[in-house]
C-alpha cells in the first residue's frame, strides 16, 4: 500500500496495526511485531524506536528492525548527537503539535546540506536507506522515545498526506509506550531477588526493557558511589561518563535488550570503564529467564566487576590453576580487562575465528560457558591485591 488515505485509516490493516500498538504493552515480542508490520504495509526498509537522554544529548537504546549493529554504533557516534529529524520533531512537540516530519519534506530547502554535514546521509546509505520519517512517540522528562521509520531509494518518498495518517498512530503510541515503561519494571521484580543471590558478591545493575533501572544491589552502588565512569541519571537510566564509552554501552544495551525480547541467547558484551584512577569492567547479559520458571522479565544484566583496587593479573597463577597456554592467558587477560573479541583480534593481529577459538578452548578448562562466567571467575581467583 503505497499512499494510503486518510479515509482508509479504518481499514483492516490499520486496525491491525493498533492492535499491534497495544498488544506490544504485554506482548513477549513487545513493539517488534508492530516494527515490522508497519514497514511492511507502508513500504519501508526499516523502523526503530530511539531512546534518548535529552539533557546530555544522548542515544541510551534503541529497538530496530533491519538495522544492522554497524549501522546503529554509526548513527550513535556520528549522527544521535544532532539528528535533525528528531530535532524538528521536537521542536513541533514543544509547541503542543505532536506529528510524523520526513527527511524529503520538514528540513527546508538546506536539506542536502544538514545530511551531508550530520553524516546522515552516509547513515542511511550505509545499510541502503535513503529517506526518513519520525515523530515523538513518547516523552516524560528526558526520556525521549522516538519512532522512525526509513526507505529506500527505490520506495516512493514519503507524502504529507502519508504522513497525517502516520499521525493517527501517534495517541495510541503515547499510550503503549507509557504503559509498557511502567509495566517493565514490575515484570524485572520477580527476577531480581533470584539473580542478586547468584551474583551476591557483584555489582548488579537490572534495566528494564525500556532502558531503566529496575535494581541494582548494595556493592552496585558502593561501585558507582566511588565515581568510575558510571551512573544513574535522574530519569532512572543507565549511561556512561564520555562520549565513546556512553556510545558502546548504548549499542551493547540495545543489543541485550533485544536478545532478552526475542528470547535469543546472546554472547556476554564485555566493556571497560575507567575515570581517573578508577577502573571498573562491565558485563551486559540479556535478561532471560531460566526454562519454567514463570518469569517474563524483559531487559538487560549489568554486572560490574570493580578492578581500581587490583591492577595486575597473576598470569602465572593462570597457568597454573587452568592450564592454559600463553596464547589463552594473553585472551583472557584482554577480556578481563574489557576488550571484545574483535578488540583483541585487532589488537594481537590473529583473526577474530582464532581469538573466538581460544576463548572457547578457555571455556572448557575452566569449565564456564559465558563471558560473564569466566570475568567473574578470573577477577575472584586471578588478580593481585
Amino acid at each position: 500500500m503505497t499512499s494510503p488515505h486518510r479515509e482508509g485509516f479504518f481499514q483492516h490493516d490499520y486496525h491491525e496495526l493498533i492492535g499491534l500498538i497495544y498488544d506490544a504493552v504485554t506482548a513477549e515480542q513487545g513493539f517488534f511485531p508492530f516494527l515490522r508490520r508497519f514497514i511492511d504495509i507502508f513500504q519501508g526498509h526499516s523502523a526503530s524506536f530511539a531512546i534518548y537522554n535529552t539533557a546530555e544529548n544522548a542515544l541510551l537504546g534503541a529497538w530496530t528492525v533491519n538495522i544492522p549493529e554497524q549501522a546503529l554504533e554509526f548513527y550513535s557516534e556520528h549522527v544521535s548527537h544532532r539528528d535533525v529529524l528528531v530535532e524538528r520533531a521536537m521542536s513541533f512537540y514543544q509547541q503542543g503539535k505532536c506529528r510524523f516530519v520526513a527527511s524529503n519534506l520538514d528540513l527546508g530547502p538546506d536539506v542536502q546540506r544538514l545530511r551531508d554535514e550530520t553524516r546522515a546521509e552516509e547513515w542511511l546509505e550505509s545499510y541502503g536507506a535513503s529517506e526518513a520519517a519520525g515523530a515523538v512517540a513518547y516523552m516524560e522528562g528526558h526520556y525521549l522515545n522516538f519512532f522512525g521509520i526509513q526507505r529506500s531509494a527505490d520506495q516512493p518518498a514519503f507524502s504529507y498526506e502519508e504522513l497525517r495518517v502516520f499521525d493517527g498512530f501517534l495517541p495510541h503510541l503515547h499510550r503503549a509506550v507509557d504503559l509498557y515503561t511502567r509495566l517493565m519494571q514490575k515484570r524485572c521484580e520477580p527476577a531480581v531477588e533470584r539473580l542478586v543471590l547468584e551474583r551476591v558478591n557483584r555489582g548488579i545493575i537490572i534495566c528494564d526493557a525500556s532502558f531503566r533501572v529496575v535494581f541494582q544491589n548494595a556493592k552496585a552502588d558502593e561501585i558507582l558511589g566511588r565515581n568510575v565512569g558510571l551512573w544513574i541519571n535522574d530519569e532512572g537510566m543507565l549511561a556512561a561518563n564520555g562520549s565513546e564509552s556512553a556510545r558502546r554501552f548504548a549499542i551493547l544495551l540495545s543489543l541485550a535488550v533485544e536478545a532478552s525480547i526475542a528470547r535469543q541467547d546472546l554472547d556476554d558484551q564485555v566493556l571497560s570503564l575507567a575515570h581517573g584512577r578508577q577502573r571498573i569492567t562491565l558485563v551486559v547479559s540479556p535478561l532471560l529467564s531460566g526454562a519454567g520458571s514463570g518469569s517474563s522479565a524483559q531487559g538487560a544484566l549489568v554486572t560490574l566487576h570493580d578492578l581500581s583496587w587490583s591492577p595486575e593479573i597473576k598470569e602465572d597463577l593462570l597457568q597454573n590453576l587452568f592450564e592454559l597456554t600463553d596464547a589463552e592467558v594473553a585472551v583472557a587477560s584482554d577480556l578481563l580487562h574489557g576488550q571484545s573479541l574483535s578488540d583483541i583480534a585487532h589488537t594481537s593481529g590473529r583473526s577474530r575465528e582464532t581469538v573466538k577459538y581460544h576463548l572457547n578452548s578457555i571455556f572448557r578448562k575452566t569449565r564456564t560457558r559465558r563471558q560473564g562466567e569466566l570475568v567473574s571467575l578470573l577477577s575472584r581467583a586471578c588478580l593481585s591485591p
